[in-house]
């Protein structure tokens, strides 16, 4: 009896040092593992000075005679400044998702009525029309650009949304698409992050600024 008892304690503390190893084998892989996914860096190329403001809603009668109505639209102004120590040639691009699952696109062919209402509120007649900013971006604080991006359609009742704008940085990075298991480029770009409080119906929405960041997409 004090034979099998004795054999039962070795089995028994044998199993407890291999569960032992196990999980501690376990816990060493997890943690050698990364958070999150990476990304692998085909370049590290220039850079420019991107400066914003707080996107802003405006209304604007557009059309003629019985056509025309109040239409709302949301812009963002900013002014980009090439640094780089050599020329480039600037595309910017522009994308605002909302809390609600709306995804937009500025508007690139803005109507001049729409254009001096964003002048007269900023009080910036230099503002670029968006379909004209593209080009070649010269070098030094002389010959920065103020552009807008406008858009159409955002959600009443959105109460947060994302701006990101790509072609301010000549970064990208390689990574393998989980769906058609090919690569694609991805794009420095940048993420800002707004948030606006209470309901906007029927009042002036003022957006607060939540936070911003590098991202690749």
């Amino acid at each position: 009896m004090a034979k099998t008892h004795s054999m039962r304690m070795m089995r028994y503390s044998l199993a407890c040092m291999l569960v032992a190893v196990f999980s501690t084998a376990g816990l060493a892989g997890a943690s050698a593992k990364k958070p999150y996914p990476t990304v692998n860096m085909l370049r590290h190329g220039w850079q420019l000075s991107f400066v914003w403001h707080k996107p802003h809603r405006i209304y604007v009668a557009v059309g003629h005679g019985v056509s025309r109505k109040l239409r709302e639209y949301w812009f963002m102004r900013y002014t980009v400044t090439n640094n780089t120590h050599r020329d480039i040639f600037f595309i910017p691009g522009f994308v605002l998702t909302t809390d609600t699952g709306k995804v937009l696109r500025p508007i690139t062919g803005v109507v001049p009525r729409v254009l001096d209402k964003i002048r007269t509120v900023t009080g910036d007649q230099f503002i670029i029309s968006p379909g004209l900013i593209a080009g070649k971006l010269l070098q030094g604080d002389d010959n920065a650009k103020d552009g807008v991006a406008v858009f159409a359609g955002v959600p009443v009742k959105a109460r947060r949304f994302k701006i990101f704008v790509s072609g301010l940085s000549g970064d990208t990075a390689l990574q393998k698409n989980p769906l058609t298991h090919k690569n694609v480029v991805l794009h420095k770009t940048l993420e800002l992050s707004f948030w606006m409080p209470g309901e906007s119906v029927r009042m002036t929405p003022r957006p607060q600024f939540a936070g911003k960041k590098w991202v690749m997409r």
